[in-house]
């Protein structure tokens, strides 16, 4: 009993001291995304430091001369329905720039977890169901996503663009994009759930930031959908604005429960249907529990903090 209590003892000192380490690093490299990180929680500094950012700025336009891959758009209609809802559902990639994507992740080394010790190259679908790493929950293609010129493309899309100046309220910088797999492969344990995204909890990455999603393979409620609490980017509970991103530790029922569970929206869709998000709400990647899913991701923010997630360590 006592070397349990030692143990248990041992683990909150360590977690504590590599917390106020990760600050220390923090406030050192970046004094400006210290104090996002710390303030950025609370709804009303949001609101009050979205006030002071926002600026005039001309949004780039749709037009013959500069045509969206995503055709036209009511871009006004879209920001208005994710200042509402948190979400919009209802973008499309045309067939080629899906096949031009799924091509490249098949053509490319991907990392199993995220962990760049661990490269791996997916040929497609059948290789994931008779040829999966062990304990391959995701696999990321991180920073090799760069090498997709379509992917490049889409990242300076008037479209995508205008969409995002137009939420945001100030010109978009580009803070990262993802294109990676989620496989029916159960979690152990909460960690591995929180690690692959895979639990509910609300992102930090800017006072006002804005997330892009693709489905690159079909999505059903089989292949792990996309999840989100409609609404919940607002009036969240003071506790869960105190503790940010922690909100990962609290059971998804718990949530739900509080959030309401008619909130609650699953994402489902054919390859190249996409949605955009503010993820300041309650989200999560649903596990895949018969099918894999291919997913692009492209995120815009107000400020350019660098790699912000190896920063804050998280």
């Amino acid at each position: 009993m006592n070397n349990i209590l030692i143990q248990k003892s041992e683990k909150f000192w360590y977690k504590l001291a590599n917390y106020f380490l990760r600050n220390y690093r923090c406030l050192i490299q970046d004094p400006r995304l210290f104090l996002m990180g710390k303030f950025a929680r609370f709804e009303i500094v949001r609101d009050w430091a979205a006030m002071l950012l926002k600026h005039p700025t001309q949004s780039p336009e749709i037009s013959q001369e500069h045509p969206s891959i995503l055709g036209e758009l009511d871009v006004c209609a879209i920001a208005s329905t994710i200042e509402r809802d948190s979400c919009y559902q209802g973008l499309q990639l045309p067939e080629g720039v899906v096949q031009e994507l799924v091509k490249f992740a098949s053509s490319t080394v991907g990392y199993i977890n995220r962990d760049t010790q661990r490269p791996w190259r997916c040929t497609g679908t059948e290789q994931v169901r008779v040829d999966l790493p062990k304990n391959a929950r995701v696999c990321s293609y991180m920073s090799n996503g760069k090498l997709s010129s379509t992917l490049k493309k889409l990242e300076k899309d008037p479209g995508i663009l205008a969409v995002a100046a137009k939420f945001l309220g100030a010109e978009p910088v580009h803070l990262g994009s993802e294109i990676s797999w989620s496989f029916p492969v159960p979690a152990e344990n909460h960690v591995q759930q929180r690690q692959a995204a895979q639990v509910f909890h609300y992102d930090l990455d800017d006072y006002r930031f804005i997330k892009f999603f693709f489905y690159l393979t079909d999505v059903d409620m089989s292949s792990g959908p996309h999840t989100y609490v409609s609404g919940s980017h607002k009036g969240k509970k003071l506790l869960h604005q105190v503790i940010g991103t922690r909100c990962a530790d609290i059971d998804d029922e718990k949530l739900v429960e509080l959030y309401g569970e008619q909130n609650v929206v699953n994402i489902c869709g054919k390859a190249g249907f996409g949605f955009v998000e503010n993820p300041l709400c309650f989200h999560r990647g649903t596990q895949p529990t018969e099918k894999p899913r291919l997913m692009l991701q492209i995120e815009y923010t107000v400020n350019d903090y660098g790699n912000i997630h190896e920063a804050l360590g998280y």
